[in-house]
C-alpha cells in the first residue's frame, strides 16, 4: 500500500495546466467583467482555444468574444461557468483514474440522472443566474454590502423549494461568505479560486432542475466507519461512511442535511435529524454495527435510511477493510477534484499528509491520535495542489478511535437546547404571546 500511495506523488498529465486555466478565468472574475484589460482578454481567448474541436467549443468562444466586446448577457457567464466546471471535471476524472489504478479498484459505472423540467422553478433560477451575472460583471474584489443584500428575497424562495436544495444550500454559503467580506476592496485578500468554485458551480446549476438518481429498495448490516462533517453557518450536512452488507459488501454514504440557523451548532445540529439520527451516533460511540430495514440503496452510493436502524453486534471496521470498495463517480455536474472521496486503509508510514481540517470538532479522533495510529481507514482527497488523507477511523493498541465518536456523550452535556428554545419561541409567536 506504502508503494501505491508513492504513485501518487505525480499528478496525471494536464491537470496542472487545467488548474491553471480555471484559475485565469477567475481572475476575470473577482476583477469583473466590466473591467477587463488587454491581459484578460487574452486569457479568455486562450480559454476558448482549449475547448476548440469539442462540443463545447463553439460556445465557449461566442462567448468569449461577446464579452470581449463588452455585451453582457447571463448566457456568456454561463457558458463560460460551464467551461470552468468541464475544466475541473476532467482534472477529477484524471485524478480518480490515478487513485484507483494505484489502489487496482475498478471503477463503478455512473449514472447520469435525466434532468427534470424547470416549471414552477423556472423564475427562480433565471432571477439566481442574472444575479450571479451581475457578481461577474461587477467583479467580486468590487462587491458591496448593497450589491448582495438584494438576493435575500429570491434565496429564502430558493430555500423554500424541495427541487433546488442543492442550488439553495449552495448560494447561501456564498452569500454568507460575500457578506463576511463585504466591502472586498477592504479584504487583503480574497479566496479566488474557492469563489470561482462556488460561482461557476451555481451558475452551471441554474440552468436545469437535477434530475434524481435510481435507487432500490435495501436491507441489510451497517458497519460503520466514520463521520464526514460538511456545514456553514446555515446548513448541515453530515455524511457516514460506512460498509454495508447486503449479500453483497460495498462502501456506502449515510447522509443527514437539513437547513440551521447559526445558533445551532456543533452535537446540536443532530437535533435537525429526529429518531434516525440516534441509533447512528450510539453505534459510533459504542462500536457497534447497525441492521438497516427499509431503506433506499441510491445508484449514487447513498443509503437513505428511512426509518430507524437498530442496533446489531460489535463492529470491526479493520477487520473488514479488505471488502471496501469505490464508491460511484458523480455525475459529470458534480465532478470537482475536491469531491473526490476514496476509502481507504492505510498502515503506519503511508506518507501521505493527514487533512487535520477535515476532522470533527470535538470527536475523539483528533489530530495527535491519527498522527499516532498503528493503522488508518480515511478517505483520499486532493486538496491543496495533491493527495492527503482524511481520517475516518484510527486503530491503536488497545482499540479504535471514528471520527463522529463521543458525539452522544457531548449530546448529553447539553443545557438548553437551541432547538427546543427556537421552537419555543415560534410557539408564542404563533400563539400571539
Amino acid at each position: 500500500m506504502v508503494r501505491a500511495m508513492n504513485a501518487l506523488t505525480t499528478l496525471p498529465p494536464g491537470v496542472d495546466e487545467a488548474l491553471g486555466l480555471a484559475g485565469q478565468l477567475d481572475d476575470a472574475l473577482l476583477h469583473g467583467f466590466a473591467r477587463l484589460g488587454d491581459e484578460h482578454r487574452d486569457r479568455l481567448e486562450a480559454l476558448a482555444g482549449v475547448f476548440e474541436g469539442s462540443p463545447l467549443g463553439p460556445a465557449v468562444a461566442e462567448a468569449v468574444a461577446a464579452v470581449g466586446r463588452s455585451e453582457f448577457v447571463a448566457r456568456s457567464f454561463l457558458t463560460l461557468a460551464s467551461a470552468r466546471v468541464a475544466l475541473l471535471g476532467a482534472a477529477h476524472d484524471a485524478l480518480l483514474a490515478q487513485a484507483r489504478e494505484a489502489l487496482g479498484r475498478p471503477s463503478p459505472p455512473a449514472e447520469e440522472p435525466t434532468p427534470r423540467p424547470a416549471a414552477g422553478s423556472a423564475a427562480l433560477l433565471a432571477s439566481s443566474q442574472q444575479w450571479l451575472s451581475e457578481l461577474a460583471i461587477a467583479g467580486l474584489s468590487h462587491l458591496e454590502e448593497t450589491t448582495v443584500a438584494p438576493f435575500a428575497a429570491t434565496l429564502e424562495n430558493l430555500q423554500a423549494d424541495p427541487d433546488l436544495t442543492g442550488l439553495a444550500a449552495l448560494l447561501t454559503g456564498f452569500v454568507n461568505e460575500l457578506m463576511r467580506h463585504a466591502p472586498a476592496s477592504k479584504s487583503a485578500s480574497l479566496p479566488s479560486f474557492r469563489w470561482g468554485d462556488l460561482w461557476s458551480a451555481a451558475m452551471v446549476r441554474t440552468h436545469q432542475v437535477p434530475g434524481s438518481p435510481t435507487f432500490r429498495e435495501a436491507e441489510g448490516v451497517l458497519t460503520p466507519l466514520g463521520l464526514d462533517v460538511q456545514a456553514h453557518e446555515n446548513f448541515a450536512c453530515f455524511v457516514l461512511y460506512g460498509l454495508f452488507d447486503d449479500g453483497e459488501a460495498r462502501t456506502v454514504r449515510v447522509p443527514f442535511s437539513g437547513y440551521k440557523v447559526d445558533a445551532i451548532a456543533g452535537a446540536e445540529a443532530w437535533d435537525l435529524f429526529g429518531d434516525v439520527a440516534e441509533p447512528v451516533l450510539k453505534a459510533l460511540d459504542g462500536r457497534k454495527t447497525l441492521r438497516v430495514a427499509r431503506a433506499e440503496l441510491r445508484a449514487d452510493g447513498d443509503l437513505i435510511l428511512r426509518s430507524p436502524p437498530e442496533a446489531a453486534g460489535a463492529a470491526d471496521p479493520f477487520g473488514l477493510a479488505d471488502r471496501l470498495t469505490a464508491t460511484p463517480p458523480p455525475p459529470a455536474l458534480y465532478r470537482h477534484p475536491v469531491h473526490i472521496a476514496e476509502p481507504v486503509k492505510l498502515p503506519r508510514g503511508h506518507g501521505l499528509p493527514i487533512a487535520t481540517e477535515r476532522i470533527p470538532d470535538g470527536s475523539e479522533l483528533t489530530k495527535d491520535v491519527a498522527g499516532e495510529a498503528t493503522e488508518l481507514i480515511g478517505l483520499l482527497r486532493f486538496d491543496r495542489g495533491g493527495w492527503r488523507v482524511q481520517p475516518l477511523c484510527a486503530g491503536t493498541r488497545k482499540k479504535y478511535a471514528i471520527a463522529g465518536g463521543e458525539l452522544t456523550a457531548a449530546r448529553k452535556k447539553l443545557k438548553n437546547r437551541s432547538l427546543d428554545v427556537l421552537k419555543e419561541r415560534s410557539s408564542r409567536l404563533l400563539r400571539g404571546s
